[in-house]
């Protein structure tokens, strides 16, 4: 999950956006350059305009359950959209009309793929599209969708429908330590001193009390075996540099 500044950017576009705004609020910028660099080198090459360079490897704080949740959330609307635009015209113009001041929340299953959920959509169009004329409220489903999806509900009122929604329900991790760990055992070849920049670019993280102290009781048990010079991490929408780690030399 990437925020909207970054989301239409490809790998490396991203990152030298991530890193741009690293060095602004840490004062690498303005006075020196960047470029991206091909692995096995780090992903950023920093030269400032004195001094030897410095390589930035960049790994994003993502909490991969959180992030896969959202993903199909998102996909399960976009599904919903496409499958009723796909309809003959009458049927799509009846169930427009039928939902026109609807929103329909359906929340599968956890870990039920967008394929899984987008083979079911017709059995749910077709026992919407069965309900008596302004039903709101829980909706009966059969067995069959009963084994694979949580609830069905249609809400009324105010709206200009018909609307979709697929809300999630899943514990939020803490992807600090990890995302770091992560690039501890990576083989590098950088230019000048590696240096580790984790950044936070629209995930949602724990609040402050649960995954700081975490991240300082890791950082402090790392020494001089740790592959990386300085460790920062990053708040991309922020712009606040959350950590910074100096490894003793």
């Amino acid at each position: 999950m990437v925020s909207n500044t970054t989301i239409a950017l490809s790998k490396a576009e991203r990152e030298r956006e991530v890193f741009r705004r690293f060095a602004m609020a840490s004062g690498l910028l303005p006075g020196g350059s960047f470029e991206s660099r091909p692995s096995p080198e780090p992903d950023i090459l920093y030269t400032p305009e004195a001094g030897p360079p410095h390589a930035f490897e960049l790994v994003e704080l993502l909490d991969q359950s959180y992030s896969g949740s959202v993903e199909r959330q998102l996909g399960t609307k976009e599904a919903c959209v496409q499958y009723l635009q796909s309809l003959p015209a009458a049927e799509q113009a009846a169930f427009q009309q039928a939902f026109a001041d609807a929103d329909i929340a359906l929340a599968f299953k956890p870990g039920l793929s967008i394929q899984r959920r987008k083979n079911l959509l017709p059995k749910v169009f077709q026992i919407l599209m069965n309900l008596p004329v302004g039903t709101q409220g829980d909706v009966p489903t059969s067995r069959q969708l009963t084994q694979n999806l949580k609830f069905l509900v249609v809400h009324r009122g105010g709206l200009v429908g018909p609307l979709f929604d697929a809300p999630s329900t899943v514990r939020m991790g803490d992807p600090s330590v990890p995302g770091i760990e992560s690039k501890m055992s990576k083989t590098y070849k950088p230019v000048g001193e590696l240096n580790l920049l984790a950044y936070i670019d629209g995930n949602p993280m724990p609040p402050d009390n649960v995954w700081f102290p975490a991240l300082d009781a890791y950082l402090e048990s790392l020494d001089k075996g740790c592959p990386f010079a300085h460790i920062f991490v990053f708040g991309c929408r922020s712009s606040v540099v959350h950590r910074t780690w100096h490894r003793d030399i």
